[in-house]
């Protein structure tokens, strides 16, 4: 998808509805109107929106005496909607207008104490440059220094080009886009800048959520640069589905970038809802987020097809009785699921898989998880879930391939595992050091090392490998037992600086130019990216470009 470069035009308005007699519009066409593309950059593997999610947001009028076509100013404790088309800050409305018109700039002062069970936002925006009155978005933004508060109800958002920021919801407010009832579809939606605040004591919920319908799917949203924390209890001893952000089914091209999800029950979910609605689901785009203090997982996937989740640091993630801790977690046959140069640490399994449904709902292609580093993944003690012990990456059932490439692990009680059942994972590029168990452990009653590939990755000094047989093998006994683990090797990693979290490599380590280029991996999954979102992701974790010929480094930093 490429980037809609808004023009920058001047209008000349003509005010000609008798209505508007006594609003002034002479100087409506001097104010600043304009979208301005911003300077924002997409995580790794994530295409741009249509927009830059840093756009600048029209200018508030310097001179805001009398009313002025397309500005509101909105005060819910003080204004009156009588004789009050748009109001001003010294005579404000009282509420957000229903709908909100094309080329709107609403103010809104302030807690929005509307008495509804739902409060709704409507917009009626176009994707034409932004004139005050005439065309462009609805932007609703919270006042500068009395920012707009949404407490005790849900702001329910429809329409199109709807553009939110500056709004705090808490006690019990929170944000929708979309409706279970017919007639509210939402495109085009962005959220910014703006924070949601749970109750700790709660059963259940969400503060960021959409709700699309068969026929009319929630597409186009932008949720960037918000705080959502502090919902549903961390120590509960029963399940509890309370979420800082959950996309649901019929839902479809959506930004989740440069967000913080915190201290809450669970952190960001997507759940198409079942193997029927898998397809509706689609095009997620997960990025750069900040996630931690969070119980069961830090980004769920459940379903759903082309999920791309890059550059997200996700730690300290809390083991719950009914789902163990990890970073990121997967299951019920999501497809084309790309986990991309995340950091992951402190967690009992950095990434797990769960069931695929026997491979039902696939599309030959599965999940992916590349350039990521995984650390400090271990279990002290008895989790509460019963695990025994801490994995990098965990595989569980899986009868589509998972691909594992040029990964680094570090400080783990496992690397990677595969828990249950028969699955396929091809490990190709890794770095793994400095485990307290294994470094690869298949469990012996299943297929899973037969099935699987073990090539060109790299070890410790004292490799161990459990592949399938209970036995345990330094590098070399398990090539001859099994005649795999080609291009493998044995050795100190030579990391830079692990006392400062540096896991690149130094210029001497055997891992520099040891591994396999992406054309001679068994899939080579870097064209396969290209190929289905016209994007390169031939890079480290640090956006170091990988050759474009001859060897690779293994695990995820190329020098």
């Amino acid at each position: 998808m490429k980037r809609v470069l808004l023009s920058i035009c001047l209008l000349f308005i003509v005010v000609t509805s008798c209505s508007d007699d006594d609003i002034n519009t002479s100087n409506v066409e001097e104010l600043p109107n304009s979208e301005v593309e911003g300077d924002y950059v997409s995580p790794i593997g994530i295409p741009n929106a249509w927009i830059s999610p840093d756009i600048e947001s029209p200018e508030r009028p310097s001179e805001w005496e009398t009313e002025l076509t397309g500005y509101y100013f909105v005060e819910y404790s003080v204004g009156s909607d009588t004789d009050n088309t748009y109001g001003t800050p010294s005579m404000p409305r009282k509420t957000i207008p229903f709908p909100v018109p094309a080329g709107s700039y609403v103010v809104v002062k302030g807690n929005y104490n509307y008495v509804q069970n739902d409060i709704k936002l409507r917009g009626e925006g176009t994707g034409e440059a932004w004139v005050a009155g005439v065309s462009g978005a609805t932007w609703i933004v919270g006042d500068t220094d009395d920012r707009a508060e949404i407490t005790g109800n849900k702001l329910l958002v429809s329409g199109s080009y709807v553009y939110l920021e500056n709004f705090y919801f808490h006690s019990s407010g929170r944000v929708q886009l979309g409706s279970y009832v017919a007639g509210s579809p939402v495109d085009h939606i962005l959220i910014r800048n703006s924070e949601m605040k749970g109750e700790v004591d709660v059963a259940g919920g969400v503060l960021i959520n959409t709700v699309g319908l068969v026929d009319a799917p929630a597409k186009d949203i932008i949720i960037y640069n918000n705080k959502a924390h502090r919902i549903g209890p961390l120590d509960s001893e029963v399940d509890i589905d309370a979420r800082g952000c959950s996309i649901q089914s019929y839902t479809s091209n959506m930004w989740v970038i440069d967000n913080e999800f915190s201290d809450s029950s669970a952190g960001l979910q997507v759940e198409a809802g079942s193997i029927d609605r898998q397809a509706t689901t689609h095009h997620i785009y997960i990025g750069r987020n900040h996630v931690h203090n969070i119980a069961q997982a830090g980004i769920g996937i459940k379903y759903a097809l082309d999920i791309i989740i890059s550059e997200n640091n996700i730690h300290d993630i809390i083991d719950t009785p009914w789902s163990p801790s990890k970073g990121i977690g997967f299951q019920y046959a999501p497809d084309r699921v790309w986990i991309l140069f995340n950091q992951i640490s402190n967690v009992y399994t950095g990434v797990r898989g769960g069931s695929d449904n026997g491979g039902a709902g696939s599309i030959g292609q599965s999940v992916f998880i590349i350039g990521n580093l995984i650390k400090d993944v271990t279990i002290t003690g008895t989790a509460y879930n019963g695990a025994t012990e801490g994995l990098g990456i965990e595989i569980n059932n899986g009868a589509t391939p998972r691909y594992i490439i040029n990964n680094t692990i570090v400080d783990s009680d496992i690397a990677i595992g595969n828990g249950y059942y028969n699955s396929t994972m091809i490990m190709e590029n890794n770095v793994i050091s400095n485990t307290r168990d294994f470094d690869i452990m298949l469990e012996d009653s299943y297929q899973t090392g037969t099935l699987s590939t073990l090539r060109n990755n790299h070890f410790d000094a004292e490799a161990k490998i459990r592949w399938s047989n209970g036995v345990t093998h330094n590098l070399e006994s398990f090539q001859v037992a099994f005649s795999k683990g080609e291009g493998c090797i044995s050795a100190a990693p030579l990391f830079e600086d692990t006392s400062s979290d540096d896991f690149s490599l130094q210029s001497t380590s055997s891992a520099v130019g040891s591994g396999l280029s992406a054309i001679d991996l068994t899939v080579d999954v870097y064209a396969l990216f290209e190929t289905l979102y016209d994007l390169d992701i031939r890079v480290d974790i640090n956006q170091v470009a990988r050759p474009d010929t001859g060897v690779w480094n293994m695990g995820a930093y190329e020098n």
